[in-house]
């Protein structure tokens, strides 16, 4: 058995401090109940998810591989909600005075997980057998996408830290929808085009 990695004690920790920072903030705000139940059932639901991912499949790499994005998946959720629910309850207690910190620095992270996940997109590689048409070409659609999503998760970043909300909100519904067009567009015209002969 391999030693484990900090990563697999990162997700558990993060749920933990998320519960803690539930308990405070359902303490502090009951009239909130119904939201606070909805993040107990997500937490619930986070905490599954490691669970069925440590066990299935019983392949070693297989199992990896899945419980690795799986684990990645939760760290992040956890991650949005540590910060909203800390932001939430630091407004709660007076320490902070702006109660749109919370949701800026939610759509800060999600605009890195956007990047981060863009950056990964070239590097996922489609199996020969799986692919219907040219691979060079498989590659410079999955290069485009990566580019895209690694300059939409910035743009969000930046349009949530430094504009006001309704502006950065418009950026959003302008951005997010683009990138998905401009990605689904080459990714369709790959799967019409005929292979090419190697």
């Amino acid at each position: 058995m391999a030693a484990k990695t900090i990563w697999n004690y990162i997700p558990p920790a993060l749920i933990a401090l998320d519960a803690m920072l539930l308990a405070e903030n359902w303490y502090l705000r009951p009239q909130s109940a119904g939201s606070w139940f909805v993040v107990l059932v997500v937490l619930i639901g986070m905490t599954l998810a490691l669970v069925l991912a440590s066990r299935e499949p019983k392949e070693e790499t297989a199992r990896r591989d899945a419980g690795g994005s799986v684990r990645r998946g939760v760290a992040t959720a956890g991650l949005i909600l540590a910060i909203s629910l800390g932001a939430k309850l630091g407004v709660a207690l007076g320490a902070v005075h702006y109660g749109d910190i919370a949701l800026r620095a939610t759509m800060a992270i999600v605009g890195a997980f956007l990047a981060v996940t863009g950056n990964a997109i070239p590097k996922t590689l489609t199996p020969l057998a799986a692919q219907h048409c040219d691979p060079a070409k498989v590659q410079a659609v999955q290069r485009l996408a990566g580019w895209i999503w690694v300059l939409t998760g910035l743009a969000v970043v930046v349009a949530w830290l430094t504009l006001p909300i309704n502006l950065a909100e418009a950026t959003c519904f302008l951005l997010l929808p683009s990138a998905i067009l401009v990605t689904v567009g080459p990714a369709v015209w790959l799967r019409r085009a005929k292979p090419s002969a190697l």
